[in-house]
């Protein structure tokens, strides 16, 4: 069979399916190119030449029953074959970190412009890194960076420190265990974070394919919204004279802004789909404390 006549045998079978996508891929092409690249060992773009090649039936039957799987467990196709695409590199995923889906991939592909000149940057910090996908992404593209990767879930560290091994970023790039700020101690030029902001609610009523996730990269406290208050009341502390902090909030960006409607967000905008990251300078994090700390303290906690 060629490979392409594979490819639209295993798309058919996953579209009469009833299944949720949305975690790395928008639907039952993206999966099977997932999948035929890891039944293939190829990447994308090798991929894409070898349209007319013929599969081996060893390798139908693995995707077959890589299909199977994806199909019967309801679970994430990045889960399946092991991996996932981010920002234009692979990482290495399973079900101790969620799956990198983040609009990030567009900030990090146009240096964080206009709001920050990469060039001048020397230290990044990625608060709540799972994976480590987003702070390994702008250590390999912006090479003069040091990029530390801070989570409190060792599970989702020792992901993030096999991705930066693959990814031969080892001497630039350190991991850090803490819940938030717990064991943060330097100051950083930029911060990025991506962190828990689903409800307990909002968590029960999402597709199966979200059960397999871990729930503690998912929940936050407080109807969604306690840690991201947290980060951007501490954030001003380890940040340079002239940092910038990055917040993503997601489909929770209207709850947060409500939730703190004293403060004039600045919501990015993003041209290959995506929402809800936000953008402060130290000065304005540092203005907004107080408010920061009544809000925690009356609405969310």
């Amino acid at each position: 069979m060629r490979l392409m006549d594979l490819f639209n045998q295993l798309v058919e079978k996953l579209s009469a399916a009833e299944l949720s996508y949305g975690q790395s891929t928008e639907g039952p092409e993206d999966d099977v190119i997932l999948l035929l690249m890891a039944v293939m060992d190829v990447d994308f773009e090798t991929l894409n030449t070898l349209a007319d090649q013929l599969v081996s039936v060893a390798r139908q039957q693995q995707a077959h029953a890589m299909i199977e799987q994806r199909i019967r467990q309801q679970r994430p196709m990045c889960y399946v074959v092991g991996f996932a695409l981010f920002a234009g590199l692979k990482f290495t995923v399973d079900e101790r970190v969620l799956i990198p889906r983040s609009p990030f991939a567009e900030l990090i592909d146009r240096g964080f412009q206009p709001h920050v000149d990469m060039g001048r940057v020397n230290r990044v910090l990625d608060l709540c890194t799972g994976s480590g996908c987003m702070g390994l992404a702008v250590a390999h593209y912006y090479p003069h960076c040091q990029v530390d990767l801070a989570d409190v879930s060792a599970d989702a560290l020792a992901v993030a420190v096999k991705n930066r091994e693959n990814l031969q970023l080892k001497d630039r790039t350190r991991c850090i265990q803490s819940d938030l700020w717990q064991h943060i101690h330097d100051r950083y030029d930029v911060i990025i974070s991506n962190p828990p902001y689903v409800s307990d609610a909002e968590h029960r009523a999402l597709p199966t394919e979200f059960s397999h996730e871990p729930a503690m990269a998912l929940i936050s406290p407080g109807a969604g919204l306690t840690l991201p208050t947290k980060i951007l009341l501490e954030a001003a502390d380890y940040l340079t004279q002239q940092g910038v902090l990055f917040l993503e909030v997601g489909y929770s960006d209207d709850a947060l802004q409500a939730a703190l409607s004293e403060v004039p967000f600045e919501w990015l905008e993003f041209d290959h789909g995506g929402q809800g990251i936000c953008v402060f300078n130290r000065q304005d994090l540092i203005k907004y404390q107080p408010y920061f700390v009544t809000v925690l303290e009356s609405h969310v906690a």
